[in-house]
């Protein structure tokens, strides 16, 4: 999402108009779900909201509207007939809210500038849209942001009830909201923020696999206790490259940087030695990351899982591991091991959801 969000604040900023496109709901069978977004252009898009006949047809309607400032919510069918004509599997109905952006605001501006930080610092926010001028079946709205801590970037127009209703975090699906107080309506949607690939290890392998987590859009941070493998410069996509004092004390030292490890974090231990990787295992063990893989063989699995089973770690607690790490696709290479890892994950987030 982060990416998206850098592509609307550059349109702003640059006065380039566009529509964004997204799905407040889905019935049936839909390629994308509630809250997929697509940034349409006049001359293309970026993101997808599930491709085919429904996106072209919310595409057609987003430059029919892109000349004024101006929303609609309109249902999307496509039916039984049209489906077989085309050849697809998916079917369904989908609610997508189209609002249209031909000139920037400074109000704009500054809302989605602080979106994207928050959303580079892996931090949650709420975008509130207040709907007004309705004309048909068009409106408009205005926007600010709730950060996490309760700061309101924008202007102040949400009431206090449903501030506290924000900061209570009675809202964090990953679909837009409608919420009526008094005679006012507003959309409400929480950030969905990238979910976080650590990577123990600055070696060949932890090298290509932030390579192809960043075309995933995973957040990525890279951490080693040597400064010539753990740098900028080898990992330009990452969001944060940490060199360690130590590897035992490694989790402390990234929390200390705010980049502590919670549940939608993927731990990869590649680190260069048994004894590394034993001591990233057994910190990662006492986190709620959504994924634990460590490298190597089922000899050295079995040999890190018996000296932790002595120093107290339950065997439920090491059954979570995915190790030998990867899809079993006989990799060899650190890039063919890379996606083993990457598509073990991407099926495992899929599991979770």
């Amino acid at each position: 999402m982060e990416s998206l969000t850098r592509n609307i604040l550059d349109c702003l900023n640059q006065g380039i108009p566009f529509a964004l496109a997204t799905i407040i709901s889905h019935k049936g069978s839909t390629p994308r779900t509630s809250g997929s977004k697509m940034v349409v252009l006049a001359d293309g898009q970026f993101g997808t909201i599930g491709g085919g006949l429904v996106e072209a047809q919310v595409i057609e309607v987003c430059l029919g509207m892109m000349t004024d400032f101006q929303c609609q919510i309109k249902e999307f069918i496509l039916n039984q007939e049209l489906k077989e004509g085309l050849d697809m599997v998916c079917g369904g109905d989908l609610t997508v809210w189209i609002e249209t952006f031909p000139t920037p605001s400074p109000d704009l501006i500054q809302v989605f500038t602080a979106m994207a930080a928050q959303e580079k610092a892996g931090k949650k926010t709420v975008l509130v849209s207040r709907i007004q001028g309705f004309s048909g079946d068009s409106f408009t709205t205005d926007k600010c942001l709730v950060l996490s801590d309760g700061t309101i970037i924008g202007p102040h127009l949400v009431p206090k009830i449903l501030f506290d209703n924000i900061n209570d975090n009675q809202f964090s699906g990953p679909a837009p909201v409608l919420q009526n107080h008094n005679l006012e309506e507003f959309i409400i949607e929480p950030s969905q923020t990238n979910d976080t690939l650590y990577i123990f290890g600055a070696g060949h392998v932890g090298l290509q696999l932030a390579k192809m987590a960043h075309l995933l859009d995973f957040r990525t941070i890279v951490a080693d206790d040597r400064a010539e493998f753990a740098n900028t410069q080898r990992f330009e996509h990452a969001h944060a490259v940490h060199v360690a004092d130590q590897f035992a004390t490694v989790f402390d030292e990234l929390a200390r940087k705010e980049l502590a490890i919670d549940k939608n974090a993927y731990v990869v231990i590649l680190t260069r030695g048994h004894l590394h990787d034993q001591s990233v295992l057994e910190q990662a063990l006492g986190t709620k990351a959504a994924y634990i893989g460590m490298i190597g063989s089922r000899r050295k699995r079995d040999q890190i899982y018996a000296n932790l089973t002595q120093k107290g770690v339950s065997q439920r607690s090491l059954e979570q591991v995915y190790s030998p790490i990867g899809l079993s696709i006989n990799s060899e290479t650190p890039a063919e091991i890379a996606v083993s890892i990457i598509g073990q994950i991407i099926q495992v987030r899929a599991q979770n959801k």
